[in-house]
C-alpha cells in the first residue's frame, strides 16, 4: 500500500495537508463564467437551497455539472470518510510497536536496521521503535559520547526540577554563543568533589543519553536532547534539553503545577484536554514498554506544557512531554537498590518499591505510577492531597501504609472516575493500579493495550 501513489498523496498518515486539517483541498476545474451571478440577491436559507437547485437543473448541461456536484454534495461525505480513515490509521500506528514486540523475527539486530533505514518504514513508524529496541540489543555499541566539552552552563544550581538555563559555547567570535536550554539534573552522589560516579552509573548514565536522544527525534513525547555536562562539584549530571519548536522560551509547567494552581478552575483543563493528556502520555509509556524501555519515575510533576510561541497567552496543552526519566534503562539490566523516602515519590510508587526495595523495577511498577496519574487527571486532584484528605480521618499518629494508600487509590477510582471520566476511563485506571507482576511481557503489553490504551478515549462517553 505504500508504494500506491494515490495513497501517498492523500494519505491523512503519511501526506501533512490532511494530517493538519479536517478539510482536503482538491482542484476543481471550474471556469469563472461557470458560477452563477446572484448580484444583490439576498434570501432565506430555504430561498437559497431553492435556487441552487434550479439553477442546477438549468445548468446540467454544462461540462461542470459533475465538479460542482462533488463541490457541494460529496465533499463532505468525503470528508468524513476521510476522518473516519485517519482514525483506523492511528489505530495502526498504535499497533506498529506492539508488531515489533511480539515478532520474535524483530528481536534481531540485522533486521532493526534494514527498518531504520526503509523509506516505507520511517512512513509508517516502524523506525523510531527500531532505533530504541536495537538500543536495548546492543546497548554498548550504539552508545555514542554525549557529554559537552567546553561549555559553560549558566542555571539555578539548586533546583532539583527542571529548569531554564542559557548554554554557551565557544565561537570563532570573541563572545561565546548562550542558547536558551532546559537543564534536568541527576545527582550521583553527595556534594563532594572527589566523589566520582562508578562505571555502572556512567553507562546507566551513556544509556539514558541514548534513549532520550533516540526518542527525542522520533516525537515520542520527549525533548529533543542536547547532551551532558558534568558538574563534579555538585556530584551531578546535566542532561540539556532544546524547547520545542513551537514553544515560547519561558519557564514550562508540570501537569501537578496546574492541579495545584491556586489559579482554581482557571487552570483546570477541559474534559478533551485531560483526555488527550491521558491519551498520549498512556500512549508514550506503552510504546517505551514495548520498545523495551521503563521510566521509573513517572509522577505528575514529569509531565510538563509550555506556553505557545505565536500566543504567548495560551499553553500547548495537545503536547505534553515527558521529563524526569530516573536513570531509565532497558528491562533486562539488573536494579541498583537504591532508595529515598520522600513521601510525595512514595504516592507514586508502587508498594513493592517504597522503602527498601527487594525487587528489581518492572514495568508493572511504571504502570501502578502512570495509574496514580490517571487518577490525578480524571479527578484533578493532586495525589497528595488525596492523602491529605484521607490521612485527616485517621487517629493522631496513625500512618496510611503502602498498601492501604493502594487501596484507596482504587476504592476512590471506582466510587468517583464514572462520573469525572465515564467507567471505560475508570476501568483502565484501575486495571493499572491493580496490576499483577507477570514475566510474560508480550501478554503484559497485550493486556495493557486492550484494556488501558483503547480505554483512554473521549469516544468511550459516547
Amino acid at each position: 500500500m505504500a508504494q500506491d501513489h494515490d495513497y501517498q498523496m492523500y494519505s491523512p498518515y503519511l501526506h501533512n495537508s490532511t494530517a493538519t486539517s479536517k478539510l482536503i483541498e482538491f482542484p476543481l476545474e471550474i471556469h469563472s463564467d461557470d458560477i452563477p451571478n446572484t448580484g444583490a440577491l439576498n434570501f432565506r436559507p430555504s430561498g437559497r437551497k431553492k435556487f441552487i437547485f434550479e439553477w442546477f437543473m438549468g445548468s446540467r448541461s454544462t461540462a461542470n455539472w459533475e465538479s460542482w456536484k462533488w463541490a457541494l454534495f460529496e465533499r463532505r461525505k468525503f470528508e468524513r470518510f476521510l476522518q473516519e480513515f485517519k482514525k483506523w490509521t492511528s489505530k495502526i500506528k498504535e499497533l506498529v510497536p506492539l508488531m515489533l514486540a511480539l515478532h520474535p523475527r524483530y528481536d534481531s539486530s540485522a533486521v532493526l536496521e534494514s527498518l531504520i533505514s526503509n523509506e516505507h518504514s520511517n512512513r509508517l513508524g516502524m523506525a523510531p521503535h527500531a532505533r530504541l529496541r536495537k538500543l536495548t540489543i546492543e546497548p554498548a555499541v550504539h552508545q555514542t559520547n554525549f557529554f559537552l566539552q567546553n561549555a559553560t552552563l549558566d542555571a539555578l544550581l539548586d533546583r532539583e526540577c527542571l529548569t531554564m538555563a542559557s548554554l554557551s559555547k565557544p565561537s570563532s567570535s570573541l563572545e561565546k554563543e548562550a542558547d536558551r536550554v532546559l537543564v534536568e539534573f541527576k545527582k550521583y552522589g553527595e556534594d563532594n568533589a572527589d566523589a566520582r560516579p562508578d562505571t555502572v552509573t556512567v553507562d546507566r548514565v551513556q544509556q539514558l543519553a541514548s534513549l532520550l536522544s533516540s526518542a527525542g527525534k522520533d516525537n515520542l513525547r520527549t525533548l529533543s536532547f542536547r547532551g551532558i555536562i558534568d558538574l563534579p562539584q555538585q556530584s551531578r549530571y546535566a542532561f540539556i534539553f532544546n524547547f520545542p519548536s513551537k514553544a515560547a522560551d519561558v519557564e514550562p509547567i508540570s501537569l501537578h503545577a496546574l492541579m495545584d494552581s491556586t489559579a482554581g478552575s482557571a487552570s483546570r483543563l477541559t474534559l478533551p484536554q485531560r483526555f488527550r493528556v491521558a491519551q498520549d502520555v498512556t500512549r508514550a509509556i506503552s510504546a517505551f514498554h514495548v520498545d523495551g524501555w521503563v521510566h521509573k519515575s513517572i509522577r505528575s510533576q514529569s509531565i510538563i506544557f509550555f506556553q505557545d510561541k505565536a500566543a504567548q497567552s495560551s499553553r500547548l496543552y495537545a503536547d505534553p512531554f515527558l521529563v524526569d526519566f530516573e536513570f531509565a534503562r532497558p528491562q533486562t539490566a539488573e536494579t541498583q537498590y537504591t532508595f529515598d523516602n520522600n513521601l510525595e515519590r512514595n504516592l507514586y510508587r508502587h508498594p513493592d518499591r517504597q522503602g527498601a526495595p527487594t525487587v528489581s523495577f518492572r514495568k508493572m511498577h511504571d504502570i501502578y505510577s502512570l495509574g496514580v496519574v490517571l487518577l490525578e487527571i480524571g479527578l484533578w486532584q493532586t495525589a497528595m492531597s488525596i492523602h491529605q484528605n484521607a490521612t485527616k480521618k485517621l487517629k493522631e499518629g496513625v500512618m496510611m501504609n503502602p498498601h492501604a494508600m493502594q487501596n484507596l487509590y482504587i476504592e476512590i477510582a471506582r466510587r468517583r472516575l464514572p462520573h469525572h471520566m465515564g467507567p471505560a476511563y475508570r476501568d483502565a485506571v484501575v486495571k493499572c493500579l491493580s496490576c499483577k507482576s507477570t514475566d510474560d511481557d508480550s501478554r503484559l503489553a497485550i493486556i495493557f493495550y486492550e484494556e488501558v490504551v483503547q480505554n483512554i478515549d473521549v469516544t468511550k462517553l459516547q
